[in-house]
């Protein structure tokens, strides 16, 4: 039975990864970008943004809403191939059974999304099981605000250039286009549920996409000259 229930997970967790995957090649292609254009855009390598797109490797939530926002789709389009519900329904229920854990290709954390599957959908919910800071920790940034709440464990939130310590119970609500990550505090794991939301996601994806490409530019252009344009 044990045997049987891992493989029925890893086969969900393959599904899913290819079912995003899908959804980002298309968006991606429908846009006329190429890899190597939305990987710069992302701050993703063109190895890993590839792997993503065939489904053979998971990425954090926070680069997943990043990819989103650059592509303009409402991130619960992200998950539309796989969950094989009606979208016009006013209501969707997450089975325990149906929430298998993905986790990320550094190990840093698991995720598993809780809420998803109607039409004009501007709430996503996550939970995260965090492991202990990673060497290099990575913050991301992406449209709308989210706020975290402690379930178990300790944690510790970057925001810009502060960090939160966070206990069991305590909450954090923040505004997400700023760069910012959480990691377990100490050797031990923590879980967080997270809830982000994204008003009039369309609109806040061009601005803001127009704002990380201007960026993104400046600074492979910074790259290649050695100084500011």
């Amino acid at each position: 039975m044990v045997v049987a229930a891992e493989a029925d997970r890893r086969a969900r967790e393959a599904a899913r990864l290819a079912g995003i995957g899908s959804v980002i090649r298309r968006a991606r292609s429908a846009r006329g970008l190429t890899l190597d254009d939305l990987a710069g855009l992302v701050g993703l390598s063109l190895t890993f943004l590839s792997r993503i797109e065939r489904g053979l490797v998971a990425c954090s939530i926070g680069n997943l809403l990043e990819i989103a926002g650059v592509l303009q789709l409402p991130p619960a389009e992200l998950f539309a191939d796989i969950e094989g519900v009606d979208r016009a329904r006013t209501y969707r229920v997450v089975r325990d059974s149906d929430a298998a854990p993905t986790r990320s290709t550094d190990a840093s954390y698991a995720w598993c999304k809780i809420a998803s599957g109607m039409g004009e959908q501007r709430l996503e919910a996550f939970l995260l099981d965090l492991s202990p800071k990673p060497r290099k920790a990575t913050l991301v940034a992406h449209p709308g605000e989210e706020m975290c709440f402690v379930l178990q464990g300790s944690v510790e939130f970057q925001v810009g250039d502060e960090t939160i310590a966070l206990d069991r119970g305590d909450s954090i609500h923040l505004r997400s286009d700023v760069p910012h990550m959480a990691w377990a505090r100490g050797s031990g794991t923590a879980r967080l549920l997270m809830v982000t939301a994204i008003e009039n996601q369309s609109a806040v994806a061009v601005e803001w996409w127009s704002n990380i490409a201007g960026r993104k530019s400046g600074e492979r252009k910074q790259s290649a000259t050695g100084r500011a344009p």
